[in-house]
């Protein structure tokens, strides 16, 4: 059944997982009105992504849902806070690695008002699901989109309610593809991606196991086991009932994923060190391949998250990448439909954040190795070991129009702005809680106020808080040097 309304609207997203619902909060942020379509009911069935990281969590500050996140994120893990490492023959026969590296993950070498944060996305993703319809968002979950055509003015689709089999006609002047690594949009579009070959193979387990009196005093990350049964990689969900198992096979001699339930149950208990009741809920094949799209954008049509990129896991970038790629992408919308900037400004989306798939996704690629991946140097992965970049330089030091990340953050053009705790308006907040709607002048106490524009000087609009912080101290610039800022908190070059 078709319906004959056409319904107009500024952006269609196309993908309901935590990339397109970001782009869809930071559009709300803009006042950018959307329709995000998405096929399932109840959102991706694996935790997918576990850990978000500062930047993340200042992102989702701006949108204020940073308490929310961080509220869930205790109800999986201690403190919201990654545990350390393990590996033995079982899980249950493991011992600690001394690992350093999880202590600097929540320790960043640049200040933030926010952290590291370990849940799954399973958890996120109804939180940002309820403040978008809390919002009013126009979000359509068992709907999905069944062609295309772009136009001079914009993008015609044919969406369908599943449920009722009904069609609609929307036109909309843009269009979101989150639709996933294997993204039917950019088929359509004919875009090829380039990358690295998977070096390793798994089937990810997603089970419910009780081991809570086990593991009360063994609590871990991630666990790697090897042993004549089985080889693979726990995930921990909660350290206590949920559980990820990474299953390394052989593609050419293995099928797992056809595997019966039984023998699966079998592998897993050898994996664990005990016959555990095994409750599965999921299981998905995957590979350690790198791939990046060659275009991030066709004319009214931009890619985002899986559709433009694939990584491994490990480090968390893939989603961590994505959602910063909406991020970007959603101030430029806004400026452009309100004559604010040239439509050239949608050109810099790719420019900017398509080099920074391609650090991300060999730096994911690195960590393979589970030694490597947790600052352990052998013998067989100085090849990995020497090619890795800190994961706080990752996190914050990321710099669009040059060099992809810079030593140290100070206010250098193409950079997040320092973050450091000021008083404005009789209120405790981050110098990064000015940024967010338009472009934003900020300056020393003796910089020149513009004519026109929201301005910000030390003194007279907000001071520092924290001993030995000056605009000197943060920016190397002189008190009578200014910034300009982006909505999103990058130096404008």
């Amino acid at each position: 059944m078709t319906s004959q309304r056409i319904d107009t609207v500024p952006v269609l997203i196309v993908g309901g997982g935590i990339v397109g619902l970001s782009a869809a909060l930071f559009l709300q942020r803009h006042r950018v009105p959307f329709i995000l379509l998405e096929r399932s009911q109840t959102g991706s069935p694996l935790p997918r992504a576990r850990g978000f990281s500062a930047r993340t969590l200042e992102l989702y500050r701006s949108v204020g849902l940073q308490d929310a996140i961080e509220a869930v994120a205790k109800t999986a893990w201690k403190q919201g806070k990654f545990g350390g490492a393990r590996r033995g023959r079982s899980m249950l026969e493991a011992e600690s690695l001394p690992l350093a590296d999880i202590a600097k993950l929540h320790a960043l070498a640049d200040p933030s008002p926010c952290e590291l944060t370990a849940c799954p996305q399973t958890l996120v993703e109804p939180v940002l699901r309820q403040a978008l319809q809390a919002r009013g968002g126009d979000v359509r979950f068992g709907w999905e989109l069944l062609r295309f055509e772009q136009q001079a003015d914009g993008v015609s689709a044919t969406v369908r309610d599943i449920a009722s089999h009904t069609e609609h006609t929307l036109h909309a002047d843009y269009l979101f593809a989150a639709d996933g690594g294997r993204s039917d949009i950019r088929r359509r579009l004919g875009i090829e991606r380039q990358g690295i070959d998977a070096n390793r193979h798994y089937l990810n387990v997603f089970f419910e196991a009780d081991l809570t009196r086990q593991v009360a005093d063994r609590t871990f990350s991630q666990c790697e086991v090897h042993n004549e049964v089985v080889s693979g990689l726990f995930l921990a969900m909660n350290n206590a009932t949920r559980w990820s198992f990474h299953l390394a096979y052989d593609p050419a001699t293995q099928q797992p994923e056809q595997w019966p339930d039984d023998h699966l149950t079998r592998l897993l208990q050898a994996a664990i060190g005990a016959d555990i009741p095994v409750t599965l809920l999921h299981r998905s094949p995957w590979n350690t391949r790198v791939r990046v799209a060659d275009r991030y954008r066709d004319q009214r049509v931009f890619l985002m998250g899986d559709a433009a990129h694939l990584m491994p896991p490990w480090g968390g970038f893939n989603a961590n990448t994505g959602i910063a790629d909406a991020h970007n992408l959603a101030w430029k919308i806004a400026h452009v439909r309100q004559g604010l900037a040239a439509p050239a400004l949608l050109d810099t989306y790719e420019r900017e954040r398509r080099p920074v798939a391609h650090r991300n996704g060999e730096q994911a690629w690195l960590r393979t190795d589970f030694d490597a991946r947790f600052q352990i140097r052998t013998d067989g992965n100085a090849g990995f070991f020497d090619r890795l970049v800190d994961y706080g330089e990752l996190q914050m030091r990321t710099r669009y129009g040059a060099d992809v990340t810079v030593p140290t953050l100070r206010a250098q053009p193409g950079t997040r702005f320092p973050h450091a705790w000021i008083e404005h308006m009789g209120q405790r907040r981050s110098t990064l809680d000015l940024f967010g709607e338009g472009y934003v002048t900020l300056g020393g106490a003796q910089a020149p106020r513009p004519a026109t524009g929201t301005t910000y000087r030390v003194g007279s609009d907000f001071r520092f808080i924290d001993d030995g912080v000056t605009w000197q101290s943060l920016t190397g610039l002189a008190d009578d040097a200014a910034l300009s800022i982006r909505p999103d908190g990058i130096v404008n070059v």
